[in-house]
């Protein structure tokens, strides 16, 4: 018997970010797969929790946290009412998002077993643990729309039982339910209600319609219906196949219009089922980028250069995700409009909800309050205190990868800094690894970048906020971002901005105060530089009017319409 549900606990939401290292302490400066993906998700948990709800985040475990040796394993506290729970599969080392799907059949597993236990503590069925699962990027959406199938599938499979329960062996009722992972009795529910009750007779050509008939006297009596009107709506759904079908797969239609007869003649029986089947899916999909725009963006490359990200694996799963969900959340337009366009998702399950900022943290500060990042700076580049504070400093921070085109940035400046003598660069992020290494070599051979540029490596939290405030200049030469949070970031912090085109959030927010350009335009970001340090109004108006637009970008407001969204799909969202 269900227990009735304890009416003290709060709410519950799920969030599955399945690659990289996410975890309740992130990296510091980033890690490999492990960037704005998983600021979002810990920002979106802090505001389920604000709003009234427990959260937890499911994360692949199973191999260490980023640069030490502890385990990825159990549960771990983020805050009061946000956890981490990490979920093994797919071996005991990192592995590059690219190949993640490796792990995810294991992962599922575990999931599933998991979220059933803790239902049984409850005394409700799994699909209630959580009243909605947000996944975040394709992986995570593969586990989530995992999880709602093999619920369905559970669900379908016995109410497909109770409607034989009594004309088929009990032996094979168990061995149905036993399979019911492997056969899909959701996607296939009037096939499998028919093809149980004519087996094995099925299989006999000649003696296939008075196998019909024999199995649907034996259900009509039992459910005291019609008879006749059961054979004859599978007699004429097999009639009007006979021409065109192949003898061997007489039986198959069969069983499925016999099972569509036995669904019409039980209506509300059906209605309850669809009902069920309703519930069961509370899975929400938020892709963050969209295997098609990547590749987009990288069709000039030379094939070595695609052929490790996977695209066709990548474009298959997101197909089969959106084929799946019913409902969606767009971190930017372009992500929006693609999948409307490229995967065919109805616009009205769209709900647009781009990262927002915490605006603790990323603000104009004080000078009081920047004293101790001018001192973590001038420790790293050896420059005095009183000389940065006078001079124009350039800013960039992201995770150490090609795509994020630093080089650029790096010889943009070097044509700035002989004419601009006061002006610094600094860019954070890691790990060391041979993206580092190559810009360390550009740094080093470049005369005009001596004692001007200097790579900070993983930049600690408490100087974040400060460094984006006493930045001059924030400059992003990354050739893709889902939405562009470090702009944002700058955004908030009343900085002014020179980045490419290819960032969403400026079309969305800054247009008309932000510059951009093509990647790669190493002169056209040296030009954008320079013209903004020399002019120091423009500068400052350009930054506060881009700080004004960012005030609605609230993780609390944004969250709560989120929620109301998913209440009008049907969630059984019970907050705000």
């Amino acid at each position: 018997m269900t227990k009735k549900k304890e009416t003290t606990e709060r709410p519950r939401a799920a969030l599955i970010t399945n690659h990289g290292y996410p975890a309740p302490k992130l990296p510091i400066g980033g890690a490999p797969d492990t960037g704005g993906q998983n600021v979002y998700v810990h920002n979106l948990a802090l505001a389920l929790e604000e709003i009234g709800y427990d959260v937890t985040i499911f994360a692949r475990g199973g191999f260490p946290h980023f640069g030490v040796k502890k385990l990825r394993k159990g549960k771990e506290k983020f805050s009061e009412h946000v956890f981490y729970q990490y979920v093994p599969g797919g071996g005991n080392e990192f592995i590059p998002k690219e190949n993640i799907s490796v792990a995810l059949d294991e992962e599922l597993d575990w999931l599933e077993h998991h979220i059933d236990e803790e239902a049984s503590k409850r005394g409700i069925q799994p699909w209630e643990l959580f009243e909605f699962i947000n996944t975040h990027y394709w992986d995570a959406a593969v586990l989530g729309m995992g999880l709602v199938t093999r619920w369905q599938d559970r669900i379908a499979a016995k109410a497909i039982v109770d409607l034989v329960a009594g004309l088929v062996p009990q032996e094979r009722l168990d061995a149905f339910l036993a399979e019911a992972r492997w056969t899909s009795p959701a996607s296939a529910v009037a096939y499998h209600l028919g093809n149980l009750i004519l087996e094995p007779q099925r299989s006999m050509g000649p003696f296939l319609k008075n196998a019909i008939k024999e199995a649907a006297r034996s259900w009509a009596r039992k459910h005291r219906k019609n008879a006749g009107q059961l054979i004859s709506a599978t007699e004429r759904a097999l009639s009007s196949t006979r021409r065109t079908l192949a003898q061997s797969l007489r039986p198959l239609v069969a069983a499925e219009a016999l099972g569509q007869a036995i669904l019409q003649a039980k209506p509300k029986t059906t209605a309850k089922l669809r009902v069920r089947l309703g519930l069961a899916d509370r899975h929400v999909w938020t892709p963050h980028s969209l295997g098609i725009l990547k590749q987009e963006r990288y069709a000039s490359r030379p094939a070595e250069a695609q052929r490790s990200l996977r695209f066709c694996e990548r474009r298959a799963h997101e197909q089969a995700v959106c084929h799946a969900t019913r409902t969606f959340a767009a971190t930017s337009q372009e992500i929006a409009e693609r999948l409307v366009t490229n995967l065919g998702v109805g616009a009205d399950r769209l709900f647009f909800y781009p990262p927002c900022i915490d605006h603790s943290v990323f603000r104009s500060y004080e000078p009081t309050e920047t004293t101790k990042t001018y001192k973590y700076l001038a420790k790293k580049s050896g420059v005095a205190i009183d000389t940065l504070r006078k001079a124009h400093i350039v800013f960039e921070t992201s995770r150490m990868d090609t795509s994020k085109r630093k080089d650029v940035l790096l010889r943009a400046f070097a044509k700035v800094a002989p004419k601009i003598q006061d002006s610094y660069l600094f860019i954070g992020g890691g790990p060391e690894n041979d993206v580092f290494e190559s810009l360390r070599h550009i740094v080093e051979e470049t005369p005009s970048l001596d004692g001007r540029a200097f790579l900070l490596g993983y930049v600690p939290d408490e100087h974040m906020g400060p460094l984006f405030s006493l930045a001059d200049l924030y400059v992003s030469p990354s050739e893709m971002e889902g939405f562009g949070m470090s702009v944002a970031q700058a955004a908030a912090s009343a900085t002014a901005v020179v980045c490419t085109e290819t960032i969403p959030f400026v079309e969305q927010y800054g247009a008309d105060d932000v510059v951009t350009l093509p990647p790669g335009d190493i002169k056209g970001f040296a030009d954008a530089i320079q013209a903004f340090l020399k002019d120091d109004k423009k500068r400052s108006e350009k930054g506060y009017r881009l700080a004004d637009r960012t005030k609605a970008l609230s993780w609390r407001h944004q969250t709560e319409l989120f929620l109301k969204h998913l209440r009008r799909h049907a969630f059984p969202i019970t907050l705000p």
